[in-house]
């Protein structure tokens, strides 16, 4: 690992491990300080999940933390996730098509968010994952910004990036989205920069980018590493038999 990117991570451990809005204290020694110790309180992951979500965008994610065991807990994660939309409707889910058309498609899946935008609660952890509209609606956009503001963690999975980036987030910063969204994404946000042959690219001290579907499973494995160490991130992975690496190998820092 980088000396850059360690230092980063190490100071973004300590902001994590302090809560979303906690005060400042004094920074860890190392990212593993917390490995041993349990949470004083659930560690909130909060997905957006709009009609024509991509279901593996949230749901790979989703499950590395609901495989997450700490010493001594051995049969609960420390992590609590919930669901939030524009509104408590269900939500109608793509996988698999490139038919982006969430009114008119007829298959998939149908979850019932736990919150909206307007009533979530504060999070340690937001995901976004590919949308079927690339039109946000102005309350979720004023979310992802207010929740950045916070300094609570941000991150995109797959054409999620487009999220953000209409949120005003990425200009400026490097990001990376799916491969294939490389050029539309760039021609239509050419403040941001491309980051191609990354899993997951640090945009800044709260905010990340995924590439495409699996690669959020690879930054949700990163999130656990940070906050608890290898051997847990390593023993999730092992638990969810997902054998990519790409959580420890990837290196990118802002």
């Amino acid at each position: 690992m980088n000396t850059s990117l360690r230092f980063t991570l190490i100071a973004l451990a300590a902001m994590v491990s302090a809560g979303p809005l906690a005060a400042e204290g004094p920074a860890p020694t190392g990212i593993a300080d917390n490995m041993d110790s349990a949470p004083k309180r659930p560690i909130v992951v909060e997905f957006v999940v709009t009609d024509g979500a991509d279901l593996i965008d949230f749901a790979g994610p989703a499950e590395v933390f609901n495989f997450v065991r700490l010493p001594g807990q051995p049969n609960d994660s420390p992590y609590v996730e919930y669901i939030v939309s524009d509104k408590l409707d269900p939500v109608k889910l793509l996988g698999g098509s490139d038919n982006f058309d969430a009114v008119k498609f007829q298959g998939g899946f149908v979850v019932t968010p736990n919150y909206t935008f307007d009533t979530a609660p504060p999070a340690d952890l937001v995901f976004v994952g590919g949308q079927a509209r690339f039109s946000p609606t102005q309350k979720e956009l004023d979310w992802l910004r207010a929740r950045h503001d916070q300094k609570q963690l941000v991150m995109s999975v797959c054409t999620g990036a487009y999220d953000l980036e209409k949120a005003g987030l990425l200009d400026g910063k490097p990001a990376t989205t799916h491969h294939l969204a490389f050029p539309f994404f760039q021609q239509t946000f050419p403040a941001v920069t491309i980051v191609h042959g990354k899993r997951y690219v640090q945009s800044d001290l709260n905010l990340f980018t995924a590439g495409g579907l699996s690669s959020g499973i690879d930054l949700a494995l990163q999130m656990v590493e940070m906050r608890f160490g290898h051997a847990v991130a390593e023993k999730t992975a092992t638990r969810l038999e997902y054998q990519g690496t790409g959580w420890i190998t990837n290196t990118s820092s802002f």
